[in-house]
């Protein structure tokens, strides 16, 4: 569902899930940054000749200096009619790092989002991957049409995000009518100034983007691993290609049974997350709780004509939230407001100080986030046919809102009203039915999943009955490689290079420990 960015903490790589207005990457560089101190071959079927493309040198330092070569992929605008143009796909890959006859082929990934660019996202997956899988496998990701580099690009479409009131009780019907009437205007001029790609842009279209690469690759089959949207990409693959598939790995997994009243139950995720990070900082949850009971009542000025409010705090953290190598900058955070609200002396004016630098990075991050948000609504809007009316969405947003009191009105009232204003014509995905497909996939989940709900990877099960399961014990988006757990990573890594899958799903454990955690227990956290 949201995409992946990354972002530098204490000399550490994290993945960090993208709202859908896309500023993961940024709200999270402005919250870590502030506080390091505190915290078969079918190539003849897609028209393209196997073994196509030209690799080169990268023009992204990132990609160049980490050992990454690019290309690009020309393909069509429209999958069912040719003559109507061509998106250009930009590509990457890292090539295996052990002998020839070690390698068995392309491990091609998607990041998530919809909006997540694979260009961004490709160096610091390739240093999480376990030795034995970059051994045998290149690495390969691609921008999707629409996003980054590759062109055209939707442009000019930064969102709105909702406007809620700053103090005292939320009325979140009320917000997400007044959103709804300014998301449409910005959808619609968004829409206008890409008229050309923008009908383009659904799952079906990137499903078959990623067979044209499979088949430019020179691989019969695909071994794939998709983030969280890339769930949806793979399973749209699976029911379309069931016979091209040698390896498929659906880590976060999106609903299957896609709709837009499906898409708004990931609302409440995060505050499912945040357990975890309570347990990790057990302070967190009572400062947190603090923190909210003042602002909840009125907001506090800070230095240089800043303010800190209830939504400053819960916007950010909610975009950290679903990674477990963020906890330790939620922590920073919550803390550094606590001393602001409720220290003395020199402690509390110098945290002010802090504070007030955090918050005018965080306002800046806002206002860069891109068109992420845009490609994830117009995804969603081509992906999905139903429409509800705004009285059933706000059923939706309040059912989220009691589930997830601290993020779930907010998120809910993104998702639910991300259509409007949109007159994009639906292109809807596939459907499971019957018994489900029959290809056997690895399905991978978290018990406290703050991006993607748990009920979505259950789901995902059923729709693939000869999948197997494995459930990590935490609150972490991403699991495989980016967990730190043996359990998941042995699991995947097996399955992936040998094709062997469990006899029966898995539990993992959480074993994760932030080098910095302290012992105890958790404390829950309401509020907001």
């Amino acid at each position: 569902m949201q995409g992946l960015s990354m972002f530098s903490l204490a000399g550490k790589r994290a993945l960090v899930t993208g709202s859908s207005r896309g500023i993961g990457y940024a709200i999270a560089t402005a919250l870590a940054a502030p506080l390091l101190a505190t915290a078969p071959a079918h190539a003849a079927d897609s028209g393209i000749p196997a073994s196509t493309l030209s690799w080169g040198p990268c023009l992204q330092p990132a990609l160049a200096d980490d050992g990454f070569q690019c290309t690009t992929l020309k393909v069509p605008l429209d999958r069912r009619d040719p003559k109507a143009g061509t998106v250009t796909l930009a590509l990457t890959r890292r090539p295996a790092s052990g002998t020839p006859d070690q390698r068995i082929g392309s491990l091609v990934f998607n990041p998530g989002g919809p909006g997540g660019s694979g260009l961004d996202s490709a160096p610091f997956t390739w240093d999480a991957l376990p030795d034995d899988v970059k051994a045998r496998f290149d690495l390969v990701t691609w921008d999707p049409r629409g996003v980054g580099v590759s062109t055209p690009a939707l442009r000019s479409c930064v969102q709105p995000i909702p406007v809620r009131p700053l103090t005292g009780p939320v009325d979140w019907n009320a917000v997400a009518s007044t959103f709804s009437a300014t998301l449409a205007r910005a959808n619609a001029a968004c829409q206008a100034r890409n008229a050309t790609i923008a009908p383009h842009l659904g799952t079906n279209e990137n499903v078959a983007d990623l067979d044209r690469i499979r088949a430019a690759l020179g691989d019969d089959k695909l071994t794939y691993w998709g983030m969280s949207y890339g769930t949806r990409i793979g399973y749209v693959y699976a029911l379309k290609h069931p016979d091209r598939v040698r390896a498929m790995v659906l880590d976060g997994s999106i609903d299957p049974d896609g709709s837009i009243l499906g898409l708004v139950e990931g609302g409440s995720a995060p505050d499912q997350s945040f357990g975890s990070v309570t347990q990790a900082y057990p302070l967190v949850g009572d400062q947190l709780n603090a923190v909210l009971a003042r602002l909840n009542r009125r907001t506090v000025p800070l230095p240089d004509r800043q303010v800190l409010d209830r939504w400053v705090m819960l916007d950010a953290i909610s975009q950290i939230v679903p990674q477990q190598e963020g906890y330790a900058a939620i922590g920073g955070f919550v803390n550094l407001a606590y001393t602001a609200l409720y220290g003395t002396g020199d402690a509390q004016q110098q945290a002010r100080a802090d504070l007030a630098t955090v918050v005018a990075s965080l306002r800046k991050a806002r206002s860069n986030g891109g068109n992420a948000g845009s490609v994830f609504s117009l995804v969603n809007c081509l992906d999905y046919a139903d429409r509800p009316t705004l009285a059933r969405l706000s059923e939706s947003i309040q059912s989220q809102h009691r589930l997830g009191p601290l993020f779930g009105g907010t998120l809910a009232t993104e998702y639910a009203v991300g259509c409007s204003g949109l007159s994009v014509k639906p292109d809807p995905i596939p459907r499971i039915t019957g018994s489900g497909s029959p290809v056997p996939v690895l399905i991978l989940g978290a018990s406290r999943d703050g991006a993607t709900s748990v009920q979505w990877t259950a789901r995902m099960s059923r729709a693939f009955p000869a999948s197997r399961t494995v459930t990590y014990a935490g609150g972490q988006h991403v699991t495989w490689a980016f967990a730190r757990s043996w359990c998941v990573d042995y699991v995947a890594d097996a399955y992936v290079m040998d094709l062997e899958l469990p006899r029966a799903d898995v539990g993992c454990p959480n074993v994760y420990a932030p080098d910095d955690a302290p012992a105890g227990g958790g404390a829950s956290a309401t509020g907001g």
